[in-house]
């Protein structure tokens, strides 16, 4: 059979991924963003909302409503890399979190199982790098074991996901520091009720020596121009770096993005000084 996968996502699509290992272990040909090519089955995963859907047999991704798992039997196959040309291993050692914060589609979206995963299941051993999509790594009690295979098979980390700085301590600061980083560590500060406990958390970062952070700033939420002003100064001061994440992409939102972006407040002793002066 001809199999045609559709997806918006920018540079992967797990889901795909493991679909694409199916359909070609059963001897299927398998192909990718061809909608008008005549084939026998289609799938889409779908990421943003914003995206018109194409016509596909079944339909998958954080924008689809009440959106189903993989069957357990192409869930646990190993991902083809070469259907977006990877060089580094792609999958999750754990995948939910338990936040259920209200902006976030993860607490929404079922999940195939709560356990923990050995990186064995999905690293190709071909790859010196590895990117996890764990939604919140150390939520999962087995945490100390995902690093410490990624240690002992010598391996990279990107980032993609980031972080809990509500969650870091000393044994935690020490991992990321002893692991080999692809590209740049992330975090977040979302809500101002955090503010204690992120602020112990940049604390560890600076005690450990874990410089030049991305710190997702999730702003139109629920927070204030003066409170978003307040964070990306705090992350500054700890030496960190403040990534904006609009909630709402009204005008003062983008502004204050491109703002940001723009790195000009790095000249300023205070953000809120490089805001006023910002044109």
């Amino acid at each position: 059979m001809r199999i045609n996968l559709l997806t918006d996502a920018p540079k992967h699509n797990l889901a795909l991924m493991k679909l694409s290992a199916f359909h070609k272990q059963l001897g299927d040909e398998v192909y990718l963003n061809m909608p008008l090519m005549p084939v026998d089955i289609t799938s889409a995963s779908i990421l943003f909302e914003s995206t018109p859907l194409p016509f596909a047999n079944d339909y998958g991704g954080p924008a689809i409503p009440d959106s189903q798992p993989l069957a357990l039997w192409i869930e646990q196959c190993k991902p083809d890399y070469s259907l977006f040309n990877l060089d580094y291993s792609l999958g999750y050692t754990y995948r939910p979190c338990f936040r259920n914060c209200d902006f976030c589609k993860v607490g929404s979206m079922e999940m195939p199982d709560i356990g923990h995963h050995s990186i064995w299941e999905f690293h190709n051993e071909e790859f010196d790098t590895i990117c996890l999509l764990n939604n919140n790594t150390f939520f999962d009690t087995r945490w100390e074991d995902t690093f410490g295979e990624i240690w002992e098979a010598g391996l990279s980390v990107r980032d993609e996901n980031g972080y809990d700085l509500r969650l870091l301590d000393d044994s935690k600061a020490s991992a990321l520091k002893k692991t080999k980083w692809s590209g740049e560590l992330h975090f977040a500060w979302d809500r101002m009720e955090d503010a204690k406990q992120i602020m112990n958390g940049l604390e560890l970062l600076r005690e450990y020596k874990i410089n030049n952070a991305h710190i997702y700033v999730l702003i139109g939420y629920d927070t204030t121009i003066e409170e978003d002003l307040h964070r990306c100064q705090v992350i500054k001061d700890y030496g960190q770096t403040p990534y904006i994440m609009p909630y709402v992409a009204d005008k003062q939102n983008k502004a204050f993005k491109r703002f940001i972006d723009s790195f000009m407040w790095r000249k300023y002793t205070l953000v809120k000084q490089a805001w006023r002066n910002y044109d």
